[in-house]
């Protein structure tokens, strides 16, 4: 523990300079989002891309709004992750295609127009079972939250150690695969 000491500010300073301005509301088009989608720079591995969706209006949260994120992942025909297993929690919305999940050793099948869930550190991994449909997830996760607090884990795959995502740390080059 460093020896160094904290500051002091009064409470009433310290609620005015709390205060943070209003996030504007947003919508990402959907043939926006599949450009950003399908293109070159979008890729988590090999042919399967992920594009996060950002409200500039939350600075370096980087979310849809300070507390939330969200993103959209394509699993090619066939696809199936490894699984792994993160501090956030994250909601699921089947887009496109249909498959199946493994949430801490259950199987959840999917297709399109489903919601799933995957509580915070269980185990998951995702399945494409489509021969020539791409499957798509729209995701919304609480990342922005746990940054914000320094509480965000990562461990992938399951079995790896559980590394904490901080900046400045080596452990920021940690890139997950949802």
């Amino acid at each position: 523990m460093s020896n160094t000491t904290g500051n002091f500010m009064g409470y009433k300073d310290f609620l005015q300079n709390s205060a943070k301005p209003v996030v504007s509301p947003r919508i990402w088009k959907g043939k926006d989002i599949n450009e950003q989608l399908y293109g070159s720079d979008s890729s988590l591995s090999e042919g399967r891309g992920a594009v996060s969706l950002i409200n500039e209006d939350t600075g370096d949260a980087y979310g849809i709004s300070p507390n939330i994120n969200g993103l959209v992942q394509v699993l090619k025909p066939g696809e199936h992750n490894h699984p792994h297993r993160h501090s956030n929690m994250a909601i699921f919305v089947v887009f496109e295609g249909e498959g199946y999940s493994i949430v801490e050793g259950e199987k959840v099948e999917w297709e399109k127009g489903d919601v799933f869930y995957a509580p915070a550190w269980l185990s998951h991994e995702h399945c494409n079972t489509s021969e020539e449909q791409d499957a798509i997830l729209y995701t919304f996760q609480d990342v922005s939250e746990l940054s914000r607090t320094g509480s965000w884990f990562l461990e992938e795959p399951v079995g790896s150690g559980a590394k904490r995502v901080v900046a400045g740390t080596e452990e920021t080059d940690i890139v997950p695969e949802i």
